[in-house]
């Protein structure tokens, strides 16, 4: 996968759309339309890059990948740890999908609505954000134009900031000097911040199966420790329960958000997480 953050990308949508003959299509996802020039075998995409025709018609049917020109092919945006990544398109922003389970909330909901409506909970109003689990950067960029001052984002995976690179949606976390990137596991890394010195965290982890450090009273002690008096953390816990493994992940994290000493704890169906405070003077 290449390093850089300008390439075209192209989905089956655009494919499709290049095959019919269409001369003005996106090649960033969504946010903006170029010309391109179709030939008989191949099309040119602005920066001089060639697709053959043949490779279009070969992802019409991958609807759920993104591809970028390279050695004269289409390669996929993805890569390999030991578990497999990948950028895939929506309606709106792509999600990532990490061994086939995707990152944000897709039915009925685009991603970059998801992190509007995980932020909006907080109700932000300047000030500083922690947000734990950086991913594609929706929820920093979010909180930005929402109006924080400045957001520290942690992010585990250097596999998965290099699909985040690639993602034209994503392009602010990098390049937007009021967005600090820190790459490391946020349990250890949210130890290391100063106390009292965040107005809002975001804690948007992976699955309570995939993550469960994350949800536990140690963590949430930590982050406690962080938000200043009077600050605010969102929580996303996803399904409140589970009727067969008879785990109510919801009423866990409360409980022990509660135990270590947020107060004024609120459960939002709508973006299913948690609202509390650290009351103090």
């Amino acid at each position: 996968m290449t390093r850089g953050m300008a390439a075209p990308l192209l989905t089956a949508e655009t494919a499709k759309s290049i095959l019919e003959g269409h001369t003005h299509v996106s090649l960033d996802l969504g946010l903006s339309r170029v010309e391109v020039a179709i030939g008989d075998e191949c099309v040119k995409l602005p920066g001089g890059a060639v697709v053959g025709l043949e490779d279009l018609r070969r992802i019409v049917d991958r609807e759920d990948s993104v591809f970028f020109p390279e050695g004269g092919t289409l390669r996929q945006v993805s890569s390999w740890d030991g578990r497999f990544y990948k950028l895939v398109p929506t309606g709106g922003a792509p999600t990532l999908e990490i061994e086939g389970v995707r990152m944000h909330r897709t039915k009925d909901m685009t991603p970059d609505a998801d992190a509007a409506e995980k932020v909006g909970a907080l109700g932000i109003s300047g000030g500083r954000v922690l947000d734990t689990c950086a991913g594609l950067g929706y929820t920093a960029l979010e909180a930005l134009r929402k109006g924080c001052d400045f957001v520290v984002s942690i992010e585990l995976s250097p596999e998965v900031l290099r699909i985040a690179r690639m993602n034209p949606w994503s392009r602010g976390l990098f390049t937007d000097g009021r967005v600090h990137l820190l790459i490391g596991d946020s349990y250890h890394l949210v130890g290391a911040l100063l106390e009292g010195f965040f107005d809002y965290i975001i804690h948007d982890p992976p699955r309570f199966a995939h993550a469960g450090r994350l949800y536990g009273g140690e963590f949430y002690a930590e982050m406690h420790r962080a938000l200043k008096a009077g600050g605010n953390l969102f929580h996303y816990t996803g399904e409140p329960g589970s009727r067969h493994r008879r785990v109510d992940v919801r009423k866990g994290v409360m409980r022990r958000l509660r135990g270590v000493g947020f107060r004024r704890l609120r459960y939002h169906e709508e973006t299913m997480g948690v609202t509390c405070e650290k009351i103090g003077r």
